[in-house]
């Protein structure tokens, strides 16, 4: 499986986007980011998105790239998540008002351009080829975190959450099948408070996460870094021992 970075920062800056991973070029893991970094060609080839939860920077690029999509002949794009997410992006955000509902929109193929899925939690389903279960964070709002492979490889992803249990719980039932683990890290520890008010980790806290893993050690990957803080957090990270992490940029690629 290959990750490519299209956004992977908590909050906008010029040059740092917020959320969205490219999975082998066919599956946005959430998509805060997607027109601003995929070129059309890339854009046309996604066919299935999973988003973690409602909050504006992990959906705020699906009505940009729904439009750039309009001109595919494909099938609709899948958008999987939760009912508390599918329900928020419906009604507040391609709610035909503040956008178009793009479920009753019909690209160049005569296929509407979006069409919705719900996920429910704890299950594994089968999702554009790839074995998927929605695992609940702890978040302000509702939040999964994800479990994504096929055959022998599998990434966890966390979605945004402080000190949570259920998604360590069940990674480690994949054993060594776990390849690699996309944390979210939002401030560092000088403001733990406010990590702790707005549902986020620390490198603190992301160390107590990577305990409940233990025996396995997946390589890390970081993101959703405020970018005011990223030389704090940088120097947080080197205080974590035994792991090999790794605060991933936009626009790097990686392979799992």
């Amino acid at each position: 499986m290959k990750i490519k970075t299209l956004g992977c920062y908590g909050g906008q800056m010029p040059g740092k986007n917020v959320t969205g991973l490219l999975l082998d070029g066919r599956v946005l893991i959430d998509a805060g980011t997607v027109a601003l970094a995929a070129d059309i060609g890339e854009q046309r080839k996604i066919k299935a998105a999973f988003i973690s939860h409602a909050h504006l920077d992990h959906v705020c690029g699906l009505p940009f790239y729904a439009v750039n999509v309009v001109s595919s002949k494909s099938e609709p794009v899948k958008i999987y998540g939760s009912q508390f997410t599918i329900d928020a992006v419906k009604n507040h955000l391609m709610n035909g008002v503040i956008w178009p509902d793009f479920t009753a929109i019909k690209n160049f193929g005569g296929f509407p351009v979006f069409k919705y899925e719900t996920v429910a939690p704890l299950k594994w389903i089968k999702a554009c080829g790839y074995d998927l279960m929605a695992v609940p964070v702890n978040h302000t709002i509702p939040t999964v975190g994800f479990l994504i492979g096929k055959k022998e490889r599998y990434m966890l992803y966390s979605g945004d959450t402080k000190d949570t249990d259920a998604i360590w719980l069940q990674a480690k039932k994949l054993g060594k099948k776990l390849k690699a683990a996309f944390i979210e890290l939002a401030f560092p520890d000088e403001v733990g408070f406010l990590a702790e008010s707005s549902g986020h980790l620390t490198p603190a806290t992301l160390e107590k996460q990577l305990a409940k893993l233990l025996p396995l050690k997946p390589k890390v990957y970081v993101y959703h870094i405020k970018p005011e803080y990223i030389k704090e957090i940088k120097a947080g990270l080197k205080k974590i021992r035994g792991y090999d992490i790794a605060m991933i940029d936009d626009g790097l690629s990686c392979k799992i």
